[in-house]
């Protein structure tokens, strides 16, 4: 039972922690792994969430990697649980990103991940999944209960045939320009994977490839690609533009930040050129072209686009050959993909036989204005009369929900018929707020975690702000752009205003807050209420207090 291994795994590590949490939690939480306490070595810096993580140094000892990963991701998990403890949303959400992140860094070792760990990283998975629900995003949320398709197939050993099997094969279509299809025992498998196991799935998918193909396929062509390979991207994301996975790859093609980054897709605090449609085909185009250069095979280009070019060419030094129906020391999951793809053409060919329709095919169409300033989408839609959702879903790489503020104008897609807009009409809307930031120098003692409670934002979205790539390191004296307006400050934050009681009866005094505290402790030793304590600070409920914060806290005067 995966209950039962996971236990087992599990049970040294909460031994620490047995006098920081009351024994009913610590009792829960009991069966969960005891992070090393050994001095830790050179390892990769944990970067924010849409960059993959790579290891400082060529490490061969990927054994003891893989076991160190699997340690940590254990205890940012506990870590998290913790955080619930402490009240900490924030730090769930950081602690649960740092376990991903993690898990994702055991997908870069070389050799395959055997299947026990396989079936740890599920468990961890679920886990996270259903304990800090509500707690994190929901693209954290949605990453960690639904793996897409290609990550599934890493789970599923009974798609796995015989290699001898594999070597008999159907050629269904064999066409100059066009993927080679064949027909095999692992294709039919995942014929059949598609569809019944995952038939509504893939109908959605056969949707939106009816409504993107018109716009992807002559892209394809225009690299001299075969048309079919919008399929890849079909098992990549569903064509979905806002597609998220578990390696912090992005978009319809599934670009990481590196690899997009080297096929010029912009990613900023504003803008995700990985979602846009259009940009990301031309990428993921570029992509597939030099990798069927490298290997001149439409099956080691795409496994390659799985798994990495790298790991091809280890993969055929390792195994003296070139035929990837024959490769074993391959991931899965990359075991698996090709045939998926194919799998995928093949049903597309002939939807009818295998229980699919696909509508007629959409021409995407949209106009475009330029918009000269930061404005925000909601505002936009309303003075052009159109949906909201709509525009933004035409315009997926909007990351903030307003135009970007650049020196040129920025080329805003908008509905047909929405084109020719009054400039006047423009320039009447107001300016978004969401650009006036703020300046924030880091003293003593701070943290990213402090300042971001402090304004009200999100870690990911400081980071980002500051592309940040270690969150704990943080100098004194650094300047941060505080992603929020500047009517929006720690001490406006509040619903009420600060009110001190009489001084003939209280003495004032000011308490500075320390690591670790809580308004409920403070209040308990001033022998007074945390509601109290808000009352004359003018906090909200709930409001986060920080290290280093000063509070206004009175107590009564002594009779006589």
């Amino acid at each position: 039972m995966l209950s039962e291994k996971l236990i087992s795994i599990f049970s040294p590590v909460m031994r620490n922690f047995k006098n920081l949490i009351p024994l009913g939690i610590w009792v829960l939480l009991s069966f969960f792994p005891k992070a090393s306490e050994a001095v830790e070595p050179v390892f990769p810096a944990f970067l924010n969430m849409g960059q993959m993580i790579q290891p400082v140094t060529d490490l061969q000892d990927d054994d003891f990697l893989l076991e160190y990963f699997l340690q940590e991701s254990k205890r940012y998990y506990a870590d998290a649980r913790l955080m619930i403890v402490a009240n900490d949303t924030l730090g769930v959400q950081f602690e649960v990103e740092r376990m991903v992140a993690t898990l994702a860094a055991i997908e870069e070792l070389d050799d395959p991940v055997p299947e026990e760990i396989r079936e740890t990283i599920a468990g961890l998975n679920k886990l996270a999944s259903t304990d800090f629900k509500g707690y994190i995003t929901k693209d954290l949320q949605d990453l960690l209960g639904q793996p897409s398709l290609k990550d599934q197939l890493s789970s599923m050993s009974d798609l796995l045939d015989s290699l001898d099997t594999d070597l008999d094969f159907v050629v269904v279509d064999d066409r100059d320009g066009h993927l080679p299809l064949i027909l095999n025992k692992r294709v039919e498998r995942m014929i059949s994977l598609l569809s019944e196991r995952k038939h509504k799935e893939f109908q959605l998918w056969l949707d939106r490839y009816a409504q993107y193909a018109s716009t992807i396929r002559p892209i394809l062509a225009s690299y001299g690609l075969p048309e079919e390979l919008i399929f890849l991207a079909m098992i990549e994301s569903g064509l979905n533009p806002k597609a998220y996975s578990y390696a912090h790859a992005v978009g319809p093609w599934q670009f990481i930040y590196s690899t997009g980054k080297r096929y010029d897709l912009k990613r900023d605090w504003w803008v995700d050129e990985r979602r846009d449609m259009i940009k990301s085909t031309h990428a993921g185009a570029q992509y597939l072209k030099d990798l069927h250069d490298e290997f001149d095979n439409w099956y080691l280009a795409m496994a390659a686009y799985n798994t990495g070019e790298a790991r091809i060419r280890r993969t055929i030094r390792r195994e003296g050959h070139r035929d990837y129906w024959r490769m074993i020391t391959l991931p899965r999951q990359t075991r698996n993909y090709v045939a998926t793809v194919i799998a995928a053409a093949i049903i597309g060919q002939d939807p009818e036989r295998y229980g699919f329709t696909i509508k007629e095919l959409e021409q995407w169409e949209f106009e475009t204005i330029n918009v000269p300033r930061s404005l925000d989408l909601d505002k936009i839609a309303r003075n052009l009369n159109v949906n909201y959702a709509e525009l933004k879903a035409i315009n997926p790489e909007l990351r903030q929900g307003v135009t970007p503020p650049r020196k040129a104008p920025y080329p805003l897609r908008v509905p047909v018929g929405k084109g020719d807009i009054d400039p006047k009409k423009l320039a009447s809307i107001p300016t978004s707020d969401k650009i006036d930031y703020q300046v924030h120098y880091v003293r003593r003692g701070e943290t990213l975690s402090t300042i971001a409670r402090r304004y009200g934002v999100s870690m990911t979205k400081l980071q980002q702000a500051n592309k940040i790539r270690n969150r704990n390191r943080l100098s004194v004296g650094q300047k941060l752009i505080i992603p929020a307006p500047k009517r929006y400050t720690a001490s406006s934050t509040s619903s009420k205003t600060s009110t001190a009681p009489s001084s003939s009866k209280y003495d004032k005094q000011v308490y500075t807050v320390k690591k670790g505290d809580t308004l409920g402790h403070i209040a308990e030793n001033y022998r007074t209420s945390a509601k109290m304590i808000r009352y004359w600070n003018g906090l909200r409920y709930g409001q986060h207090i920080y290290p280093g914060q000063k509070l206004k806290i009175y107590t009564k005067k002594k009779s006589g």
